[in-house]
């Protein structure tokens, strides 16, 4: 009896190391900050410190205006880190985003032109983590794209015990009808199958998706937000725990993942 409790006991173990392996990874950190009631100025950072994005949501009457920044930040020469990309919104407008370190716990954030839309901003804005009108919190949108990247190299690699790692302990799978569940472990051997599963609408599959989109956004296409800790791309779903993004559904059949064949 007690040998035969041993491989489940392993598993277990295994099971548990794994998740305790993701939660050491501290999650993004995002900064809002209200310095005035008609600004808000926000940056991202890893727990390292290095910076993610930056942005800024602004109202003046009945016209209001946010911009944030797109694509990884590129180092300055004087400390600073430049956020560079083209906001399709604002009409396809180019805009740059300075952010600099101030001491061991503020920011000054300059976007440049200084205005958001036709709104003009200050030349630099002061962010604090001890500031008054600040507050600082886990940013679950920079949290995703870890995730996406995460995801993508566990498949590159063929990495079975990332894959079930970066999935919740138990996924949603919608074959011809209906929704089934099967436990993560079915994901282990499943790496050179997930990319060649569709969205239900543009028939997209997610290998394409993985391997065109490096910085995806919640709310852009093929990304949505169907809740706020619930985000969907049609061909899987991931859902929001306190480690961060998981795996939760995927649109094929459980037996589609059991009987992949290893890459």
């Amino acid at each position: 009896m007690a040998r035969s409790l041993l491989p489940l006991i392993a598993s277990l173990l295994a099971v548990f190391n794994a998740q305790a392996q993701v939660t050491k990874d501290p999650l993004p950190t995002r900064l809002v900050c209200h310095p005035s009631d008609n600004l808000t100025a926000n940056i991202s950072y890893e727990a390292s410190g290095a910076l993610l994005g930056a942005g800024v949501y602004a109202t003046s009457g009945t016209h209001e205006c946010s911009v944030q920044s797109q694509g990884a930040g590129v180092a300055q020469p004087d400390g600073s880190v430049r956020f560079a990309w083209t906001d399709e919104v604002e009409g396809n407008k180019r805009y740059q985003a300075i952010v600099k370190r101030v001491g061991n716990e503020g920011y000054t954030l300059a976007l440049q032109p200084a205005g958001c839309g036709t709104i003009a901003l200050p030349a630099a804005i002061a962010l604090s983590i001890q500031g008054k009108a600040c507050k600082a919190g886990v940013d679950r949108d920079a949290a995703f794209v870890l995730f996406w990247r995460q995801l993508r190299e566990a498949i590159a690699r063929r990495d079975g015990e990332l894959l079930q790692r970066l999935s919740l302990p138990q996924l949603e799978f919608s074959p011809d009808s209906g929704t089934v569940k099967a436990p993560a472990s079915v994901i282990r051997n499943a790496a050179t199958c997930i990319p060649g599963i569709v969205t239900t609408e543009s028939g997209t599959d997610i290998g394409k998706m993985l391997k065109a989109i490096d910085t995806p956004q919640l709310d852009k296409p093929p990304l949505s937000r169907v809740a706020d800790n619930r985000v969907s791309t049609g061909a899987f779903e991931a859902r929001w725990t306190a480690q961060g993004w998981r795996l939760s559904w995927f649109n094929t059949s459980p037996a589609v993942f059991s009987t992949c064949k290893p890459g």
